[in-house]
Parts: structure tokens; sequence; C-alpha cells
């Protein structure tokens, strides 16, 4: 890799190393079990981080909604992260803990959904992807874990995904259930980081 993309790699390195405790909390790793969507929130918020840091100018990342006031003020569903220009136009709610932005949707360029690990393209992936889609022009689901035996399974992953459609799929490694072998992917990373530093 070159001297850059040693850089980002490590950026995974560090990401993986503050995700893994929580993702891995199953009874199968015996390790107490937390709640999916804290997982979930633990590894955004951290991406997130990771993510301001290559975001062009005037460009911002945060957990929040998405408004449409042309449409009576309709409001998106919850959103991980949310890829937006300019300051929050509508209200941001912060405090040491946390950071909640309502953006408008003329402001909204990404949302990616999180989850810390995926097995299966679900009905409610596809639900949340198509009622996102009308507040945001890209939808992009990132997962830590693609629980997958094989390559080919990943990228099979990835296409049901984009068929239901998330314009991106990425994973920091995928894992297979039967031996608990770990294979992280840095090119899902760097092209990650790329696509967001050309975000506009």
């Amino acid at each position: 890799m070159a001297r850059y993309d040693d850089a980002i790699a490590q950026e995974l390195d560090v990401l993986i190393g503050e995700a893994t405790p929580y993702s891995l909390s199953s009874p199968s790793f015996g390790n107490p079990t937390i709640h999916d969507f804290v997982k979930g929130l633990i590894l955004a918020t951290n991406i997130i981080k990771v993510i301001k840091k290559y975001l062009p100018e005037g460009y911002y990342a945060d957990w929040g909604q998405i408004i449409d006031k042309r449409s009576g003020n309709a409001l998106s569903n919850e959103s991980d992260i949310i890829i937006y220009k300019g300051k929050p136009g509508c209200k941001t709610i912060e405090n040491q803990s946390m950071r909640f932005v309502l953006v408008d949707k003329d402001q909204a360029r990404v949302v990616i959904q999180v989850k810390s690990g995926i097995d299966a393209v679900k009905e409610e992936d596809k639900k949340y992807c198509k009622s996102l889609s009308k507040f945001v022009p890209q939808v992009w689901f990132f997962t830590e874990c693609c629980w997958a035996n094989s390559k080919s399974r990943v990228r099979d992953m990835g296409k049901k995904l984009k068929k239901a459609g998330y314009k991106q799929f990425f994973y920091l490694y995928s894992m297979n259930d039967n031996r608990n072998c770990r294979c992280i992917d840095y090119s899902q990373f760097i092209k990650f980081i790329e696509l967001i530093k050309k975000i506009k």
C-alpha cells in the first residue's frame, strides 16, 4: 500500500479496535449481549469521527433527521449518519454526550445506515432505504461485520443491497460464523474514504 493508504488503514485498525468489543458481544462469543441498536450507535459515532477528518470544507456529518419543508415539514426516519452541506438550517440538539441535527432536505447529500453486522438483506433494510430515498440523493449501507464464508457471498450481499436501493455497501471485515475467522478488507475502507472526500 502507498503511504496515504497506510494512514487510512491505521484509521481502520483504530475504528475496529473501538467497535469490536461491542459488536462481538453475544452469547456465542461468551460475552454479555449489548442491544443491536446500541452497537450500531457506538459504531456510527466512531465513523462520524473519522468522516469529519476527510469531508470537503463546508460539509458536515451528524446523527439526525431530514426535514422536507416543501412537503409540509415531512420528517425522515432517524438517520445514523447524515452528510450535509452547510450548518444545520433547522435545529441542533447538543450536549456533552450527543449531537442530533435536523437538516433541511436541500442540504442533505448522503445518509449512511450503520449496523454492527449483516448476514442477510432484510425487509426492514429495504423499507428504510426506500423511505430515506425520498429525502436524500444517496443512501449507503455500512456494517462492521459482514457474516459471509466467501468473497462471492459478500459480493452477493452487496448486489442485494444495491437492488434494494443502496448506492454503496461497506464493511470493515467479513467473518465466517463456522470458524470465527475475521478477514479485514482495507480496500473497502480506503474506497469509503475516497468517496467521502469527493462528496458534493
